[in-house]
């Protein structure tokens, strides 16, 4: 770990305690004192509290340099988990999801919790980019030593502008973003030997392209 990273981590591990303090005795309030939701402002402290602890994660994720244990991962079966996984969320929100997988993909040498990470933290970036009714899906296919995994969406799109920038760090296109998610998970991609593009238009959608070497 680099000084500023070690520097930044040391910041944010002092923070987190009494952040946590803060969070609790807040919710210890509320459930103490139920009246205050209808305080002025009590709604968005919430909600400050919950960004301010959000922000300390993602800045933990992206600053710990550590090796991760890595191990032979079935890609198939963790894709098809990430179907699971959001069906709750894609019924409450009104949107549409596809999965287009072969029958047989070859693993993968990784992390199975940092690319379930990775893939969710783009899936859900899909998902937001998208109207009531919006469409994302997701593909996997093997080409010589690679795989190739894209995400869809057909949603707002992005300007060239935002697009330049959209793996900086504390560079965030929507409300109340950390502008970390995308870095955050460049570095996975990266740390897997693997590489992550992305292609937008305004008004039309946007496509990430994820390369991976399998076993």
């Amino acid at each position: 770990m680099d000084e500023l990273n070690f520097t930044i981590a040391k910041i944010t591990h002092e923070m987190r305690n009494p952040l946590t303090l803060i969070h609790s005795s807040l919710q210890l309030i509320q459930s103490t004192h139920p009246e205050v939701h209808d305080f002025q402002f009590w709604d968005q402290t919430m909600q400050d509290v919950d960004y301010l602890t959000q922000l300390l994660e993602d800045l933990s994720s992206y600053t710990d340099d550590r090796r991760f244990f890595m191990c032979e991962v079935d890609i198939r079966e963790l894709l098809l988990s990430l179907e699971s996984s959001l069906q709750p969320y894609i019924q409450e929100q009104g949107k549409h999801f596809s999965l287009h997988l072969p029958a047989q993909l070859p693993s993968v040498f990784g992390n199975p919790v940092k690319l379930k990470q990775a893939f969710l933290n783009l899936l859900k970036n899909a998902f937001e980019a998208t109207d009531e009714g919006g469409c994302v899906s997701l593909s996997a296919r093997k080409y010589l030593d690679q795989l190739i995994i894209r995400i869809t969406d057909d949603g707002c799109g992005m300007t060239p502008e935002t697009l330049a920038a959209i793996f900086t760090p504390f560079s965030s296109g929507k409300a109340g973003g950390t502008g970390l998610g995308l870095a955050i998970t460049r570095k996975i991609i990266q740390a897997h030997y693997g590489m992550i593009e992305v292609a937008s238009t305004p008004h039309r959608g946007t496509t990430f392209t994820i390369t991976l070497p399998h076993l």
